[in-house]
């Protein structure tokens, strides 16, 4: 399968040396422009944020397919991953939980190209799972306190 990566503009490197304004705007509007020098056609001038959203969606690209390979190919249960260790600390429910909603949220980023809230939801369920490691901190989030624990204080005086 031959898979285009770039349907940019290609100059040559001496043509770039003489219209650098010109090349510069072209890879700004069109995403790229691709530099040919001595026959090589090996260098992309790119926008930096681009090149920065493309690096980004690959490794998280690159995550999850080793995520999805040990647990679809090898078989695996989430709780024995090497990608997310910390599964192991979530009950069987949690895990296909996380296993869902792992597979939905990174098709949807993957198509917005906004990782954030993949993010986010790695980070929280790693929490969830390092609680899991601390009944003491867990028990201290479901305890609210009672009204006496508390007791009223004065905002401080502005003038």
């Amino acid at each position: 399968m031959v898979k285009t990566v770039f349907s940019d503009e290609i100059v040559l490197a001496t043509d770039l040396k003489k219209r650098q304004r010109y090349w510069f705007v072209r890879a700004r509007e069109s995403g790229g422009v691709t530099i040919v020098q001595g026959g090589v056609a090996d260098l992309v001038l790119a926008p930096r944020q681009m090149v920065a959203e493309t690096a980004e969606a690959a490794a998280h690209a690159r995550t999850a397919a080793q995520f999805l390979r040990e647990v679809i190919t090898l078989k695996r249960a989430p709780a024995e991953s090497a990608v997310f260790s910390w599964l192991c600390e979530l009950d069987d429910e949690e895990q296909q939980e996380f296993l869902r909603e792992f597979v939905d949220l990174f098709a949807r980023c993957s198509t917005t190209w906004k990782w954030a809230p993949f993010e986010e939801f790695l980070e929280d369920w790693q929490a969830t799972a390092e609680a899991h490691r601390n009944p003491e901190l867990l028990e201290a989030w479901r305890t609210r306190g009672q009204p006496e624990d508390y007791f009223p204080i004065e905002a401080p005086d502005a003038a």
